[in-house]
């Protein structure tokens, strides 16, 4: 049972994560579950509920979240980082405060959508790429990210793609 938080409703974005504690920065805040992990290929077969729920592991391993995780809404200026499975908080984040995270840490040549995430950087599209990130927030991601993303960062900084995709 994760105590901390709570998934409950966040207006137009659907259900969301809210600290029922005051959280420091770099604290723990809860572990992210995983459940079915699929290929590319495997997406397909899963319920368009898990589609939306889905975390790049790596380019070709997908793991559909399981609550309250998958609630996790996305923010251009979040308040949390997730590394791995484990969530911290990126600034202080008080009782009652909405938990965010930026999609863009585990993501690479995703889709883009609309952002309803109302930070004041918010350009309205979310690109759905680590890399289109402006380049001081993948520095600041960096030690954050799965290590696919890490391997590719180093690698697109010495003139090298690490991964082309297909």
């Amino acid at each position: 049972m994760i105590r901390d938080v709570e998934a409950r409703n966040a207006g137009a974005k659907g259900l969301g994560v809210f600290a029922r504690r005051d959280f420091a920065v770099g604290e723990f805040i809860f572990r992210r579950r995983h459940g079915k992990v699929v290929d590319r290929a495997g997406i397909a077969r899963l319920t368009e509920e898990d589609r939306m729920h889905l975390c790049e592991l790596d380019w070709d391993r997908f793991a559909v979240l399981l609550p309250p995780g998958c609630y996790l809404n996305h923010s251009c200026d979040p308040n949390a980082l997730r590394s791995g499975v484990k969530v911290f908080a990126r600034r202080p984040i008080r009782a009652g405060d909405e938990i965010t995270i930026d999609y863009r840490l585990n993501e690479f040549d995703s889709n883009s959508w609309p952002c309803a995430c109302g930070a004041p950087a918010c350009t309205g599209t979310v690109v759905g790429s680590f890399f289109a990130l402006p380049p001081e927030r993948q520095r600041e991601y960096l030690r954050y990210a799965p290590t696919f993303i890490r391997r590719e960062y180093r690698s697109r900084h010495r003139g090298i793609p690490a991964h082309r995709c297909s």
